[in-house]
């Protein structure tokens, strides 16, 4: 073999351990961001479940009108338990505000309470998303690399 020739062969052999490592760091990476993507993705379904609860309860406050005081009704104690209740005041409810706090308010002040906090976790769902999109796209690059990669080191 020819100095030349040795040359050659001996930078094909430290081009291909150089791919090699490269390959590995980007699997690696691939790896780190396919569980951040997963850990947001539970995020998410926590934040959407979180909104169809408002959502929900925002209803029943609209509908509060249409009741009447004395009437019989199944009152949630939590965790899917329900009690028989009646109805003595549909002017204020109990409303949790954070830090476990509960304060008595009218309907319609609960109603902004509420809305409020489905626009904020609307926010914090989109911020979600857009984190989600963002490691995708990167995972796509580095998905793409890869298959360079590894289509050189078979060569």
């Amino acid at each position: 073999m020819t100095k030349h020739e040795e040359k050659k062969h001996a930078h094909e052999k430290g081009h291909a351990h150089n791919d090699q490592q490269e390959m590995q760091e980007k699997y690696i990476e691939l790896q780190i961001l396919k569980q951040q993507v997963s850990s947001l993705i539970e995020q998410k379904h926590a934040i959407d479940e979180r909104e169809n609860e408002l959502n929900v309860t925002l209803d029943a406050l609209r509908k509060l009108d249409t009741v009447k005081k004395g009437n019989e009704m199944w009152s949630s104690i939590g965790s899917g338990a329900f009690v028989r209740s009646d109805i003595k005041d549909i002017e204020k409810v109990l409303v949790a505000i954070g830090a476990g706090l509960v304060v008595k308010e009218s309907v319609p002040k609960s109603i902004e309470i509420l809305e409020l906090r489905l626009h904020e976790f609307s926010d914090i769902n989109n911020e979600v998303v857009q984190q989600i999109n963002t490691l995708a796209s990167r995972m796509g690059k580095l998905e793409t690399d890869l298959q360079k990669l590894a289509g050189n080191n078979a060569e």
